[in-house]
């Protein structure tokens, strides 16, 4: 039996004894147990199957975490959620929020409410998402799922006029991946695509009346992923546009975690958590 304090080089993968601090293979330095868990966590992501999948349902789980340590406490039912100053934040939407701060629109996307929403959209987006990106391509994957989240806000703004509930969530981005299915159905003129666009209203409509949630998100999230759906299959192969989708893939992976550091450094939530603690007895 080996050593069970033996510690597990996160580049080469080699055994090492406990007390060492290089690789007896590679010889790098070894990280502690946190660094040695971000840097797992990013070579598995950005390896093997659905890399786009597992690095975006990554950065959910990251913002749950910070969430997590910014509130003091984790939510789990839906009777519970973290305070409205932490989802603000990360990039929390609320009335005229997304017009003033339009980042949010995209942060918004990678936070969540309390630990069941998070483990359902992590659900279907690990069901939904590696299909997708094996269908579509990672790079035309991670523009149809940020883009269906943006247009999904942008929708939910459009139908309440600046005065809807507060609203954060992967879910309108995860409507896109289903709308997706359809778009593509009726590119190719599948006979199913009428049953397929039933079935995600159906879903739709069971959601809304089991939860509270942002059903504008989603519709908007849906209609943005089917319609992109159709021109990727509609997409000419002599117009070469897979460099142009990886360029904007690359820009929005690198717009998102910018847009939850700008949604910190609003003073709205500050704002926001100075009400909260005043209003405490």
């Amino acid at each position: 039996m080996p050593d069970q304090r033996a510690q597990l080089c996160p580049f080469c993968r080699g055994l090492n004894s406990a007390g060492e601090r290089r690789c007896y293979r590679c010889g790098r330095p070894l990280p502690g147990p946190l660094a040695s868990g971000v840097i797992g966590y990013f070579r598995n992501a950005f390896s093997g199957d659905a890399p786009a999948t597992r690095a975006l349902l990554g950065l959910c789980v990251l913002v749950c975490g910070l969430s997590v340590a910014s509130d003091h406490k984790l939510p789990i039912w839906i009777s519970d959620q973290f305070s409205i100053s932490t989802m603000f934040r990360f990039g929390g939407l609320f009335g005229p929020l997304g017009q003033l701060e339009p980042w949010r629109y995209l942060a918004a996307v990678f936070i969540h409410a309390n630990v069941l929403h998070i483990a359902m959209n992590g659900w279907a987006l690990s069901s939904v998402g590696p299909a997708a990106e094996r269908q579509f391509g990672s790079a035309r994957f991670v523009v149809l799922f940020m883009l269906s989240g943006i247009l999904g806000f942008v929708a939910s703004d459009q139908w309440y006029g600046g005065s809807g509930p507060p609203t954060v969530g992967a879910s309108g981005a995860i409507f896109g991946a289903f709308g997706s299915v359809i778009g593509v159905a009726y590119a190719r003129r599948d006979p199913n695509w009428k049953q397929i666009l039933i079935q995600n209203v159906v879903n739709l409509a069971i959601l809304g009346l089991m939860f509270p949630v942002n059903n504008a998100a989603h519709v908007g999230g849906l209609v943005t992923g089917a319609l992109l759906g159709f021109l990727f299959s509609k997409e000419r192969r002599e117009l070469r546009l897979g460099g142009v989708f990886v360029a904007l893939a690359v820009i929005l992976a690198v717009l998102a975690p910018v847009s939850i550091l700008l949604s910190n450094a609003s003073p709205i939530w500050r704002m926001q958590r100075a009400a909260e603690v005043s209003r405490e007895p």
